[in-house]
C-alpha cells in the first residue's frame, strides 16, 4: 500500500511538472515612443497609448502597432510573437522618423526653434518642434506635421510685386518700340533735309543754307544716338527678364 502511494505521488508530481508550465501566463509589455498608438493582438484591440501591458498564453500571437494619425506617412508595425516559456516579454516600437517637407515655391528656409536646418524640399526628423518657413517676397508660415505630405506641399502666399509676364507683352516694351520707330523716322527725315540743304548750298553758295545743313546734321546725330540707346535698352531688358 505504501509502495502504491509513493508511485501515485510520483506520477502526480511528474504530471504537474509537465502540465502546469504549459498553462502559465506571460506578461507582455509593449512600449512606443509616441502617445497615439493602437495595439492589436490577434486582431483584437489590446489597448492604446505609449505603454501597454497584457497577459498572454503560450503559442504564437500576431502583434499590430498602429499609429493613430491621418498623415499620409503614418506608420504601422506588424509583428509576431511566439511564446515558448513563461518569461515576461517586452516589445518596443519606434515611430519617430524623418518625413519629407515640400513647399510651393521650393528653396524655402526651414527653421526649428530659430535654428536654420535647411531648404525645401527637405527630410526633417519628426521630433522637431516649431517649424517655421521663410522666403523673400513670401509670407512666413509656422506649420505642424499634419500640414504637409508627399502629395501635399505647403503653399506660401506671395507678398511681392507681380510680374507682367513676357517682356514682349509688357507696356514698357511697347513704349520702347514706339519710341525707337519715332526716333528712326526722325533721324532719317533730318538727314534727308540736311542733304537737301547741302545740295542747295553747293548750287547757290548761300552761307545760311550751310548753317541749316550743319544744324540738321547735329539734330540727326542726336536722334541717332538716342535711337541706339533705346535699342540697347530693349536688348538689356529682354536679357534680364
Amino acid at each position: 500500500m505504501i509502495l502504491f502511494i509513493k508511485i501515485l505521488f510520483t506520477l502526480v508530481i511528474s504530471i504537474a511538472a509537465n502540465v502546469f508550465p504549459q498553462d502559465c501566463e506571460v506578461h507582455l509589455t509593449i512600449i512606443s515612443d509616441i502617445e497615439n498608438v493602437y495595439i492589436f493582438i490577434d486582431d483584437s484591440l489590446a489597448g492604446t497609448g505609449k505603454n501597454i501591458n497584457v497577459i498572454l498564453s503560450k503559442g504564437r500571437h500576431k502583434i499590430v502597432a498602429l499609429e493613430n494619425s491621418d498623415r499620409w506617412d503614418s506608420k504601422t508595425f506588424i509583428d509576431s510573437l511566439n511564446i515558448t516559456d513563461c518569461n515576461d516579454t517586452t516589445l518596443q516600437y519606434n515611430f519617430n522618423k524623418e518625413v519629407l517637407l515640400n513647399t510651393e515655391p521650393q528653396d524655402v528656409y526651414v527653421f526649428s526653434n530659430d535654428s536654420l536646418i535647411g531648404y525645401t524640399p527637405l527630410l526633417i526628423p519628426m521630433e522637431l518642434n516649431n517649424i517655421r518657413l521663410e522666403k523673400n517676397d513670401f509670407e512666413s508660415k509656422i506649420i505642424s506635421y499634419s500640414d504637409f505630405g508627399i502629395n501635399k506641399p505647403v503653399k506660401l502666399n506671395y507678398t511681392g510685386e507681380y510680374d507682367d509676364g513676357n517682356f514682349f507683352d509688357k507696356t514698357l516694351f511697347k513704349i520702347l518700340i514706339g519710341t525707337m520707330v519715332g526716333l528712326g523716322v526722325t533721324t532719317a527725315y533730318l538727314k534727308l533735309e540736311a542733304d537737301d540743304k547741302f545740295a542747295e548750298y553747293k548750287l547757290t553758295g548761300d552761307p545760311a543754307l550751310l548753317d541749316q545743313t550743319n544744324r540738321l546734321d547735329t539734330l540727326s546725330a542726336v536722334t541717332f544716338v538716342a535711337l541706339q540707346i533705346n535699342f540697347g535698352a530693349i536688348i538689356y531688358l529682354f536679357l534680364v527678364d
